[in-house]
């Protein structure tokens, strides 16, 4: 996601006041000699004013408006973030540096008004002093608000880049049932592997070539999928939730042999559940076929037809049918949205070229 690579760096108000001293003592501003002393440094004064507070708000702006701003952001994103930071206390810090940023402008104009109208050197110095110490006060004012725009930015930093524009497959189902290694057979481009908000387990995103494009990926969700969502505390449920504006497709597996360690029924509630809770089309992939036995796969056919559910037979292990299933989707419910992602990035890149 774009927003994530415009993340500014953000100091804490100690750092501010800091560099704002040090950039204060560092501006120069020519004079003729002819002029008298107070009149060089009435100008001296002027220019450091003038230059501090335009780094000053250009730091305040580059902060407010590098952050995400939450109405932008695609679903996914939105909830995300939602779960990891407190909205209302993130827009209410955005809103405080941003109405900093006019301060700064007023308490500029007055320090410049100041030293302009003044008489003498000491009264050039005074309004100085006051400049100075009314932009520390603020910068010390927003030390709150910095230091939580500072942690959101860590935290939304950390989320796992998912593309919210390319067709997408979600793969669940419970633990051990060969999830993980269908994304590795089907993804032509290295699994990426990335820390998932609220839990200590991963997810795991290939990409599949379309047209020499890695145009469509895949989402493995272990820690998310695997178990009853009555089960789930609130934080997992928005988790799914966010996932479910993702998914264009399921792929539901199930281990027939039931050495993942779950019973048929266990698995045929799970994608019970899947399926009241996501839109996308399912289809089920019977896995680890090469280690079943007729039986073993004949009763899960069974079920799954009279639940009234596609399924394919898959061997993950081996990546046997795997690619075969992703080209069914690529080719059937993904299709439309492929032929739309394909366009718009040529779009894009021959624009660029032009440019």
């Amino acid at each position: 996601m774009n927003f994530k690579s415009t993340l500014p760096y953000i100091p804490n108000a100690e750092e501010v006041v800091r560099q704002l001293i040090s950039k204060y003592k560092s501006i120069e501003a020519k004079s003729p000699t002819s002029l008298p002393g107070v009149e060089r440094l009435r100008r001296l004064e002027v220019a450091r004013v003038k230059g501090t507070s335009g780094w000053l708000l250009n730091l305040f702006r580059n902060i407010a408006f590098n952050m995400p701003f939450m109405n932008d952001l695609h679903p996914f994103y939105r909830e995300l973030i939602s779960i990891i930071i407190n909205i209302d206390d993130y827009k209410h810090s955005l809103g405080k540096l941003i109405n900093s940023s006019k301060a700064v402008g007023s308490i500029s104009r007055d320090a410049v008004r100041m030293i302009k109208n003044a008489q003498d050197k000491d009264e050039i110095v005074k309004a100085r002093k006051m400049y100075l110490s009314r932009v520390i006060d603020l910068i010390n004012d927003l030390e709150p608000e910095l230091r939580a725009l500072k942690e959101a930015a860590i935290k939304i930093s950390r989320l796992p880049s998912v593309s919210v524009e390319k067709p997408t497959i979600v793969i669940s189902g419970m633990p051990n049932t060969g999830k993980s290694s269908l994304v590795a057979c089907v993804s032509t481009k290295k699994p990426e592997i990335a820390d998932y908000p609220f839990t200590t387990k991963q997810i795991i995103i290939g990409h599949v070539k379309v047209y020499g494009m890695y145009a469509v990926q895949v989402i493995d969700t272990p820690g998310l999928l695997d178990r009853p969502l009555s089960e789930r505390n609130k934080i997992e449920l928005q988790a799914i939730l966010a996932l479910r504006h993702l998914a264009d497709s399921i792929v539901f597996m199930i281990d027939p042999t039931q050495h993942s360690g779950y019973t048929l029924n266990q698995q045929l509630s799970l994608l019970k559940e899947v399926g009241q809770s996501f839109k996308a089309n399912i289809i089920v992939a019977i896995n680890k076929v090469d280690l079943a036995t007729e039986e073993e796969v004949r009763a899960v056919e069974d079920s799954l037809r009279s639940l009234g559910y596609s399924y394919r037979l898959t061997s993950a292990l081996k990546c046997t049918g795997t690619r075969e299933l992703i080209d069914e989707l690529i080719n059937g419910p993904l299709r439309d949205k492929l032929i739309t992602y394909l366009r718009v990035t040529h779009e894009r890149a021959l624009g660029a070229e032009l440019r």
